[in-house]
């Protein structure tokens, strides 16, 4: 989870990218009960800030809390801690209310 290992720097810290990919699962989460049978959300936009590097043995955490609901467009405010309970990175990020199955056939050509 380094951005030596991700490829996003060159140092053995927590990468931004993997901090991302724990807040939009956290966004996921969030979600997830309000969603009906054969939908699912995508990520269409994110804003966010890292502000503090973590070492390598860091247990980080995100949190998401949805903000807004604009027909099926979700707003969410996310961030990041570490083990220590300070915020390591924050913003927001957008997922949109999509069929699976129309989702894919869509982006497969069928």
């Amino acid at each position: 989870n380094t951005a030596a290992a991700v490829g996003s720097g060159s140092l053995d810290v927590f990468a931004t990218p993997m901090m991302l990919a724990l807040m939009e699962k956290a966004t996921c989460a969030a979600c997830a009960e309000l969603l009906e049978d054969g939908e699912t959300t995508v990520g269409t936009s994110v804003s966010i800030t890292h502000d503090k590097a973590s070492a390598t043995g860091t247990k980080i955490t995100a949190c998401a809390e949805l903000e807004e609901v604009d027909g099926r467009k979700l707003v969410f405010s996310v961030s990041a801690q570490d083990d220590k309970g300070d915020t390591i990175g924050k913003g927001t990020v957008e997922r949109f209310v999509v069929l699976s199955d129309k989702f894919m056939k869509r982006v497969n050509g069928k």
